[in-house]
């Protein structure tokens, strides 16, 4: 049996007050366990989806429309090179300590040294840094290319794409819907994907004080599960969203709060 009920809301995206709705979604799955015996049992259980569906940005492709290379040499090409400057980034970074060895044991003066500690480092993530710039560009023109016409750079959001977050006990995916149009042809398309966005449950944290979206009631409240945390790597910065969960005990509204932090992307994300 599965019951629905949801409600509507408004939030702030990037400076903009949108439209989002949650839905709650109730069903009952399977469950298998084995008995002591080594028999095994299957009985039902209860759990709740949280469906949130608002409206994304269109984003700002103008820097993605140069692919050094490309035209002249190919997708291909253009993806070894990429893949190519990622690892030749990661071994300069990682053998540095090597290298300075050697520049001892060649006796350099102390401030040459020094310059190559700092050279060296920099060769490593601007190579690796290069590397994915051109990977990210090349995915770009791939998914810009008009499944009709097949002009590389065709494809222009016709509007604001479609996210869709759905949260369990155990699990948190998200979707990002985009409707395209191609200038050249008028081509119509969509596509659907997580975009490179991780998404994983985190840990819950000690009790605070919420004032309840409803009934305006503050209580200490703890966590009724698991938060949602979603990460997106911005070119050199990672943005992580923790999306916690709290229900309110006098009127049983569901409340969530957002806290996003910033940080370095590292040469392994």
């Amino acid at each position: 049996m599965t019951q629905n009920a949801g409600e509507t809301y408004i939030k702030n995206v990037n400076g903009k007050n949108k439209e989002y709705s949650i839905k709650f979604v109730k069903k009952k799955r399977t469950v298998t366990t084995y008995t002591a015996k080594g028999e095994i049992k299957e009985y039902p259980v209860d759990f709740t989806q949280y469906i949130t569906r608002y409206k994304g940005e269109i984003k700002n492709r103008k820097i993605f429309k140069w692919v050094p290379f490309i035209k002249s040499y190919g997708e291909i090409a253009v993806q070894t090179i990429g893949w190519l400057s990622i690892f030749l980034g990661l071994i300069i970074f990682i053998e540095i300590f090597e290298i300075l060895e050697y520049f001892i044991s060649l006796n350099f003066g102390q401030s040459t040294l020094y310059l190559v500690a700092i050279i060296v480092p920099f060769t490593g993530v601007y190579t690796w840094s290069t590397g994915t710039f051109l990977l990210r560009r090349v995915k770009y023109v791939s998914a810009t290319r008009c499944k009709r016409c097949y002009k590389n750079y065709a494809y222009e959001e016709r509007e604001e794409p479609d996210i869709e977050e759905i949260s369990t006990e155990d699990s948190y995916t998200i979707s990002i819907t985009r409707y395209w149009k191609c200038k050249y042809c008028g081509h119509i398309d969509s596509s659907e994907s997580p975009e490179g966005i991780k998404t994983y449950k985190g840990t819950k944290q000690k009790p605070v004080k919420i004032m309840c979206e409803k009934c305006g009631k503050t209580e200490l409240n703890s966590e009724c599960r698991d938060p949602d945390v979603r990460e997106e790597n911005l070119g050199m910065t990672k943005i992580i969203i923790t999306t916690r969960y709290y229900k309110c005990k006098y009127c049983g509204k569901l409340n969530t709060t957002e806290e996003k932090t910033e940080s370095e992307s590292s040469l392994f994300d």
